[in-house]
């Protein structure tokens, strides 16, 4: 398994991230639903993005590591759909 391909764009990080984001919601946090879901994904996306950095996959410094598993993190938990849905429609 190739770490660095995690890394080579934030939809291939947000692959991982919902099925570590699956794993924990089956296994560990069981009630975990939601908004939940989305803090927990950007969480662990921001987790992914310093470990990237640390391991010299993310360049740009410890910030770009941040913003990048932020962002995957957002993809992985639906995005704006996600963000609608939890909204409702609204006129």
């Amino acid at each position: 398994m190739d770490i660095a391909s995690w890394f080579v764009d934030t939809a291939a990080l947000a692959g991982i991230i919902v099925t570590v984001v699956a794993f924990l919601k089956e296994h560990i946090l069981t009630a975990l639903h939601g908004a939940w879901t989305i803090v927990v994904s950007l969480a662990v996306g921001v987790v992914f993005g310093v470990g990237g950095h640390l391991l010299g996959h993310v360049e740009g410094g410890l910030m770009a590591g941040v913003t990048f598993g932020a962002a995957a993190g957002f993809i992985a938990s639906g995005g704006w759909d996600a963000i609608k849905g939890l909204l409702g429609k609204r006129e």
